[in-house]
């Protein structure tokens, strides 16, 4: 299933338009982690920034409401 990591941060919401394959939520959320993780050794992430997972792209509906 595709997973899309927005990074949400002071600056608002940078979207994740393309995406990448993980086998299920369990995976995409270890990878939000990672993403998270290389971003603070950057400098670049702080204490009010997340990482937010959606399994559709910026701008389209899941299809389940």
């Amino acid at each position: 299933m595709r997973y899309f990591f927005h990074i949400v941060d002071k600056y608002g919401l940078s979207p994740d338009e393309s995406g990448c394959e993980h086998v299920d939520q369990h995976a995409a959320m270890l990878h939000a982690r990672r993403i998270a993780e290389e971003l603070a050794k950057a400098g670049e992430f702080v204490r009010s920034s997340f990482v937010f997972v959606a399994d559709t792209a910026p701008g389209l509906s899941s299809g389940r409401d």
